[in-house]
């Protein structure tokens, strides 16, 4: 962090030459402070550094002070030093000083942490008054002289949420028709997080913000039930299995500067379905540790995911009863949620939404006389055709608030949203009165019996209404969705 006091002042960091001194007494209410140095070396220097506020009532500097009893426990104390006092034969220099609050001083920084701010550091410029080459002093003075308070170079979140193994239930029909329930979902490993703040006169110039997953997984196992329905019905619904701050994370510059994190996980599911089913399905997504999502918040349109579309994916299905024709769709989706606030300034809030991922099956109930799966003799003439997608996407919000007079709307917007297939499956199963049923080498979804046309079947993805037909067909002013509709994947709601 670089801190750019009022009026020019320079500034002199304690702990970065507390090593050369062997006692500081700091006596805040009386306005006395000494420094007591271990060597004449450091103590020579210390006083033709300082020495020049003497020469003006006007001349000052700031003293950053993160020594016991000169200031609340663990916390930073600025001071404002007007006058130093030489004491050579006991190597101590006593300081007139006033206490000064970060209100008063800390309206213009830089601030860099992460892998962000390592780069950035040795750019600086060196402000009138700091430390220069002192040679055989010790490279700590000198790195405190310059005004770069260095935190944790690696600010890390660790994420895990959810319980491998452990049963939650998603979604029960009142009517008893149908039941998906959470058998594995979880998700599990870290982020590393680095950005840049500039802020000017009390007023934010600059905040960039990124975020890079490691070892990041998301598994999404489910098991779903269901019962004779002569028609085809749909249902959806989410459930949020967990929403909480990240214990134990986050950096603070007490009076300056906080950056925590929340998390929250979701887990949907939508599901059209005729005929009676009992099937577990899921899928593991695996993030490289090369993806990032980088917020920009003084000019969200720079924000960007780069490394996001190299994912792994890996699907399980297992499927122990199924007649007629089922399309089910899930999604796991964690949040993530950096909370930023600079004091005296305002909030910013950078939330990053992820669907890894949304899983779609179309699960057909399939008869042929000479063999579903393989065509040979002995093979099972009945079994399960599954068609699978899977699609990932990735949505930045940034909500600002700088006071009533700054506040900005939320912006937001999907940085990624991709769909790859999953491949097509065919699982050998007993279906009994299935070849009866057929009437021909392959059974369909119900449809109508009437000989009229039949009314289209009505399709609800999270927050759209729409209606199932084949995408042989146009789709003005509109966009097909995988995933709400029975039938083959050519039909798409």
């Amino acid at each position: 962090m670089t801190l750019y006091a009022p009026d020019g002042l320079p500034i002199v960091l304690m702990e970065r030459f507390e090593g050369l001194t062997a006692a500081v007494d700091c006596k805040g209410d009386d306005g006395a402070m000494s420094l007591t140095f271990k060597s004449k070396a450091a103590y020579d220097y210390a006083l033709r550094t300082w020495e020049y506020i003497n020469e003006d009532d006007y001349q000052q500097f700031l003293l950053i002070a993160n020594h016991d009893g000169c200031g609340p426990a663990d916390e930073r104390q600025p001071y404002r030093v007007s006058n130093v006092i030489e004491s050579s034969q006991k190597l101590t220099i006593g300081m007139k000083t006033t206490v000064a609050t970060w209100a008063e001083v800390a309206g213009t920084y830089d601030l860099d942490f992460g892998r962000v701010g390592l780069n950035q550091a040795q750019q600086r410029l060196k402000p009138r008054g700091f430390w220069g080459d002192i040679g055989d002093i010790g490279k700590a003075v000198l790195e405190g002289a310059q005004g770069n308070a260095d935190f944790d170079p690696s600010v890390t979140f660790d994420v895990n949420v959810g319980q491998p193994g452990k049963k939650e239930p998603i979604y029960a029909d009142p009517k008893g028709r149908f039941s998906i329930d959470c058998v594995d979902c979880f998700i599990t490993g870290s982020w590393q997080v680095e950005g840049h703040i500039v802020v000017s006169g009390f007023k934010l110039q600059d905040l960039t913000l990124s975020a890079a997953p490691s070892n990041f997984r998301a598994k999404l196992g489910l098991e779903a039930t269901v019962t004779a329905s002569k028609a085809p019905e749909s249902i959806q619904d989410s459930v949020e299995l967990f929403a909480a701050g990240i214990p134990g994370a986050g950096i603070a510059v007490k009076g300056i500067f906080k950056l925590g994190a929340t998390v929250s996980y979701e887990v949907g599911t939508s599901a059209t379905f005729a005929g009676t089913a009992t099937a577990a399905f899921g899928l593991e997504a695996t993030l490289p540790n090369d993806a990032r999502v980088v917020a920009n918040v003084n000019d969200p349109s720079r924000s960007s995911a780069p490394g996001w579309r190299h994912s792994s994916l890996t699907p399980s299905f297992e499927i122990t009863q199924l007649s007629a024709s089922i399309t089910l769709a899930a999604f796991s989706q964690p949040k993530i949620s950096f909370g930023i606030e600079l004091i005296e300034v305002g909030n910013v809030e950078i939330a990053l939404t992820m669907k890894l991922p949304e899983i779609s099956s179309t699960m057909s109930a399939t008869y042929d006389p000479q063999g579903v799966c393989a065509q040979s003799a002995g093979s099972s003439k009945t079994g399960v055709k599954l068609e699978n997608e899977a699609t990932e996407s990735l949505s930045l919000a940034i909500d600002v608030d700088l006071g009533d007079d700054n506040k900005k709307p939320v912006w937001s917007k999907t940085l990624l949203n991709f769909s790859q297939p999953l491949g097509d499956e065919c699982l050998p199963l007993n279906i009994p009165g299935l070849a009866a049923a057929s009437g021909t080498a392959t059974s369909k979804p119900p449809g109508p019996t009437s000989s009229g046309a039949a009314p289209p079947t009505t399709c609800k993805p999270p927050g759209k209404t729409g209606v199932c037909q084949s995408t042989s067909k146009t789709c003005p002013g509109g966009a097909y969705i995988s995933g709400y509709c029975p039938g083959d994947s050519s039909v798409k709601c």
